[in-house]
């Protein structure tokens, strides 16, 4: 038995055991992946963890302290992880042609072959040994590389999806939680805000939201969270709202299949302090200028971030976006500047949300670019 083979065999024996690193299916440029080729990078909005309410502490999805498994389901449980960590694999144009958008993640896994690996289901209902999703969240795939590149899946995350396919990969009927998750039953969302909201063009607002089970108790669970128009109001995983553009916009959150009733939050025009190059340079070079994403060798839409800071701004601000008719930054128009299209639209025109392989970008460091945008997006 390989080394490769070992760890995987052992992952599915021992759920809830500590896994050094794992991560979710996205797309790599260049590379031989079961999403295959993509230009951009997932992220979501849609899963970080969220705030949830206080009160006695619960057995959650990322707690590796065990406790007695309960009923967890598909929905509740494990597509809540793709929605929240593959968003390369969504909407229009899901990378390879693999969608893993609720509603169509479960066809396209179970009992269908990979696209990079033919003759190997991607999911094999009852083994997890032989299903290559699981072999692309954990080190030492036998195609392509690990998956995402620069980012990982919770131990917890893993433990779910295996425990799942252990069980027969069921889609609706429900199957024991791995050890210490738990199963996700939520009977009730809520905004813990007093609304309507207001938020300015270029600042912030966290909100958070109360979780609650079915007999009204407060409850820990992976939060979803969603403005009805991203390129008028971002928010991003942790509940962190940015305003982007003037408009009254519908903001909820969502868990387990529940969602909150919507809140509405009014952006306000606003002139807010300007942003530097230097400043948003240091972002992109912590979020884009990675191996396997936007550096030499791996040019999606002919875009690298390591160039020396004269050329990267003269690829951003006088270089139209290569994938659509839009320029990357049009000075003092964030909304018409792909380069936020693509970092806050849940499903851009092209491809999936950037930064690749890695969360969806923080609120505050949106609101640097968006701020130096807004100010002319001079070299400075």
């Amino acid at each position: 038995m390989t080394l490769r083979r070992l760890v995987r065999s052992c992952s599915a024996l021992l759920l809830g055991g500590a896994l050094s690193s794992a991560c979710n299916l996205v797309g790599l440029p260049g590379a031989d992946t079961d999403g295959g080729s993509t230009d951009t990078d997932p992220g979501g909005t849609t899963a970080e963890p969220g705030p949830t309410t206080g009160g006695a502490p619960t057995t959650g999805p990322n707690d590796p302290s065990g406790g007695t498994p309960t009923d967890c389901d598909f929905a509740g449980a494990v597509q809540p992880i793709f929605t929240g960590s593959c968003s390369c694999h969504a909407g229009g144009q899901p990378a390879a042609g693999l969608s893993l958008a609720e509603g169509e993640s479960f066809a396209a896994l179970v009992g269908v072959e990979s696209s990079s690996a033919p003759g190997v289901l991607r999911v094999v209902a009852g083994d997890p040994d032989s299903s290559f999703l699981l072999e692309k969240i954990l080190p030492g795939p036998s195609v392509g590389q690990q998956m995402p590149i620069g980012g990982s899946l919770p131990a917890g995350q893993v433990a779910t999806i295996t425990a799942w396919i252990a069980a027969g990969a069921p889609e609706t009927a429900t199957f024991a939680c791995a050890p210490g998750q738990s199963g996700g039953d939520v009977g009730e969302v809520e905004l813990d805000v007093d609304g309507p909201l207001q938020v300015q063009v270029g600042e912030t607002l966290p909100v958070t939201a109360v979780v609650m089970d079915p007999d009204g108790e407060p409850s820990e669970a992976t939060l979803t969270w969603k403005s009805g128009a991203e390129l008028t109001l971002y928010v991003d995983g942790q509940g962190v709202l940015l305003g982007v553009s003037p408009g009254t916009v519908e903001l909820t959150a969502s868990a387990g299949g529940v969602t909150s009733a919507a809140v509405a939050v009014e952006v306000i025009d606003h002139d807010p302090p300007a942003a530097t190059f230097t400043q948003v340079r240091a972002i992109t070079d912590q979020r884009c200028a990675t191996a396997g994403c936007h550096v030499d060798g791996v040019e999606p839409g002919d875009l690298r971030f390591d160039r020396e800071p004269d050329r990267l701004w003269e690829e951003l601000v006088e270089d139209g976006a290569e994938q659509v008719e839009m320029p990357r930054v049009d000075a003092d128009a964030p909304t018409n500047s792909y380069l936020m299209h693509k970092l806050v639209l849940t499903t851009p025109a092209v491809g999936g949300r950037m930064p690749f392989g890695g969360p969806p970008i923080a609120a505050a460091e949106a609101q640097v670019i968006l701020r130096w945008i807004l100010s002319g997006a001079q070299f400075d």
